[in-house]
């Protein structure tokens, strides 16, 4: 049996070099193809704003209708997910340089998935990354929408409107708690690997404070815990309350005529125009900066990785060297952007795992 060659310490910098300047370029042509969508795209929210703004002082004059707005925001929030599943078309960049992978077979793929469920804490990282990042394009609409109906609400018990007395609390509850979970999103910001930035600090935090003693550590772990206890509250309220919303909404309308079955039909798809077109917007932006960042760290991991192959000092520590420039690419190259539309309009940037690394077991080896 062929046993297989060993690299030498210059030949893993020529691999790196190789692999790394390829998707250099392909980080750049996506950028390229993000700037082109985004030119003028601020036109396109022109009349959503304006037909949102309409049916805000539509509402004023039937009362009823804010429920219909209530009820299908909150039908779009919890199923949004399921629109990504509407037929689309897809633009995917290809350009892998001169660089030529090869083909993973069944039993490589196998042991990179095995190796993959061995990995606990990367697995949870990549589906709360993925999870939560899909949810950071969709802030600026469902704010619109749930802001909307937030506002007509507030005016009806200004004006001491009674037959939204039994419902108000709660639906400005729901509302709230919303937006303090779409102001956590974005602030954990996990479409930029934001989430396993706070994990490490929180991580070199708890180290330091043990140097310090007992007390300190106890100190700082116990806040780690009550973050993320206050983090799991909101983020499971944020998911499982709207479902109780929605049904009291629901069992509570009286004298649903067949004019308000068809308001709500045109209510929805006004919404659904809504997100889809910040969705879109806010997607884009986000893409833009979260491309820009990642060249910027892959241009960065390339200059230190020339500069250690130029090092004069003894392999081993060179090899230290490179190999953390390698661990440090590969997890900035676990994620990518992938591109989705709706009907070849609208398009979409959505943050995923790359089945490229993610099923690779030689990348996964490098990975904690």
């Amino acid at each position: 049996m062929e046993q297989p060659s060993v690299l030498t310490f210059e030949d893993s910098v020529l691999d790196f070099s190789e692999e790394s300047r390829a998707e250099l370029a392909r980080q750049q042509d996506l950028l390229d193809l993000v700037k082109d969508e985004r030119k003028d795209q601020w036109r396109g929210t022109i009349l959503p704003l304006m037909l949102m703004t309409f049916t805000g002082v539509f509402i004023f004059l039937y009362p009823k209708a804010l429920w219909s707005w209530f009820i299908s925001g909150l039908v779009l929030y919890s199923w949004n997910f399921l629109f990504l599943l509407l037929p689309t078309t897809r633009k995917v960049v290809h350009n892998s340089g001169n660089v030529v992978r090869q083909k993973k077979s069944k039993e490589q793929r196998k042991l990179a998935y095995r190796r993959l469920l061995n990995k606990p804490k990367l697995t949870v990282e990549i589906l709360i990354t993925v999870f939560l990042g899909r949810m950071v394009p969709l802030t600026v609409g469902f704010t619109l929408i749930l802001g909307t109906g937030m506002i007509v609400l507030l005016g009806f018990i200004l004006t001491d409107y009674k037959a939204v007395a039994g419902l108000a609390n709660l639906m400005i509850f729901q509302v709230v708690l919303i937006f303090i979970f779409y102001s956590l999103v974005n602030f954990l910001q996990p479409q930029t690997q934001g989430m396993t930035d706070i994990a490490r600090s929180w991580k070199r935090r708890i180290g330091m404070a043990k140097l310090k003693g007992r007390a300190a550590s106890f100190m700082v772990k116990a806040a780690a815990v009550g973050v993320l206890l206050i983090l799991a509250i909101i983020f499971t309220a944020a998911m499982v309350l709207p479902s109780y919303t929605f049904l009291t909404l629901v069992t509570s309308l009286k004298e649903y005529r067949i004019w308000d079955v068809l308001l709500f039909i045109g209510i929805f798809i006004e919404q659904f125009w809504i997100m889809r077109t910040f969705q879109s917007m806010m997607s884009l932006r986000t893409a833009n900066q979260a491309l820009y960042n990642k060249i910027d760290r892959l241009q960065e991991l390339m200059e230190r990785a020339n500069e250690i192959s130029s090092r004069t000092e003894e392999d081993l520590a060179r090899c230290d060297a490179m190999l953390q420039v390698t661990r440090e690419y590969y997890a900035l190259m676990l994620y990518d952007i992938y591109r989705t539309d709706l009907f070849g309009r609208l398009p979409v940037y959505l943050v995923g795992p790359r089945k490229k690394y993610i099923f690779d077991e030689k990348v996964l080896s490098h990975l904690p």
